[in-house]
């Protein structure tokens, strides 16, 4: 195989030559500060898949960077960040330039921040706006108490806690815009990663065939953040929405009059099957992947046998249209997106029966896009991103 110097990795089509290469058995070698970089979440979650993609593709399974002699202190970057702790996880090892470290033993340098993580010591983990919480299989601590109430995978908490522990994270990343945040949005963040991580443990933590992965690594990122026009406007610009999108929500900023996209991101990524995967199986005849990944995030579509599973998507997009919000889903082939106008809300509202109202709100929920053109290589896992524009005149009630 030939290695190929990777110069960027920053960008969300940075991201996708990196999976394609992935796929074609190519050998990518990167440099950790292109890994580690917080770039917010929605980057830096399709850079952990990109990089759990090349591992699940890589016979060899060894991280490749480019060298260095300060080997310590790049282990301690990647076992810092989500990105680089799940590649090291899925990996054997890690070779800086010729020197090779086994899995093991760079992932000592992991054991403070789980033990934060789980300890809920945010203020240990937090880098500038962003906390990360990965939940690493084989760890003594893989299963982390922000996210479960006991040490097995079917101890997720449930829709209530969970909520509180994305309070304590929203709160931790700012603070002091904490109560712009629309409540009923804060329920629906609750839901839905309570459902989300409940469907990892119950699936992407096993392929296509139900086999369990000898290694796997689930979670999320979330970050406060200024998406710049001169770095992030070309992440939006694979489609017309998309443009719009972009442009319904810049601001010039009073300190530096850079346009930017201020907003908070929340992504939850897997380095399992895929959705359509882990839904219908591998063998299954599906005609459709585009359609087949819309069936799985529609109203109350679940594999679960629990009653009232099946409402975390739906309940996340209400609140999203809501608030102007923005949903990318990463899986399989596929990256779809919908994004709302606030203004738009509740349009479907002014229909009298109430079956055809809610036939007119479900097609706006599930008006999903391809977020560009381009026929995307097969990435591992899923990533789930959400950006919540803030703006000074949302108008938005506060939480308390």
């Amino acid at each position: 195989m030939n290695q190929l110097n990777e110069s960027s990795f920053e960008s969300l089509r940075d991201v996708e030559e990196v999976i394609t290469k992935a796929n074609n058995g190519q050998a990518v070698k990167l440099s950790s500060g292109a890994i580690s970089k917080r770039h917010g979440a929605l980057r830096d979650a399709s850079r952990l898949q990109a990089l759990a993609s090349l591992a699940r593709n890589s016979e060899e399974k060894t991280l490749l960077l480019q060298n260095s002699t300060n080997y310590d202190a790049i282990l301690s970057e990647l076992c810092n960040y989500a990105p680089g702790l799940a590649s090291m996880r899925l990996n054997k090892s890690v070779q800086i330039g010729s020197n090779q470290v086994l899995r093991r033993i760079a992932l000592v340098q992991a054991q403070d921040k789980v033990i934060a993580s789980d300890t809920q010591q945010y203020d240990q983990i937090i880098k500038g706006r962003c906390i990360d919480l990965s939940c690493i299989s084989g760890a003594d601590r893989q299963y982390l108490s922000p996210l479960f109430t006991d040490r097995n995978r079917l101890s997720v908490k449930n829709s209530s806690l969970m909520k509180q522990t994305m309070i304590s994270i929203f709160k931790q990343i700012n603070k002091r815009e904490f109560n712009d945040l629309d409540s009923d949005l804060i329920d629906a963040f609750g839901l839905f990663g309570c459902e989300l991580f409940k469907n990892t443990q119950e699936h992407a933590c096993f392929d296509e065939n139900g086999a369990p992965y000898i290694s796997h690594v689930e979670g999320m990122i979330a970050s406060w953040s200024d998406l710049t026009s001169d770095m992030y406007e070309h992440d939006f610009s694979g489609h017309p929405k998309l443009v719009q999108y972009w442009k319904n929500n810049i601001a010039t900023s009073n300190e530096n009059s850079q346009e930017s996209l201020r907003c908070m991101q929340v992504s939850f990524f897997d380095t399992g099957p895929g959705l359509v995967g882990r839904a219908f199986g591998k063998n299954s005849n599906i005609s459709s992947e585009r359609n087949a990944l819309l069936q799985c995030i529609a109203k109350n579509f679940t594999t679960k046998k629990e009653s009232g599973a099946g409402n975390g998507y739906p309940t996340i997009l209400t609140q999203l249209s809501k608030v102007g919000g923005l949903i990318r889903i990463r899986s399989g082939n596929q990256c779809l997106f919908n994004c709302f106008d606030k203004s738009q809300h509740g349009s479907w509202e002014t229909t009298q029966e109430s079956a055809e109202k809610n036939a007119v709100k479900e097609q706006y929920l599930m008006d999903f896009n391809s977020w560009d053109e381009s026929n995307l290589s097969q990435a591992t896992g899923t990533v789930v991103s959400i950006i919540v524009p803030l703006r000074k005149d949302s108008g938005q009630h506060s939480l308390f």
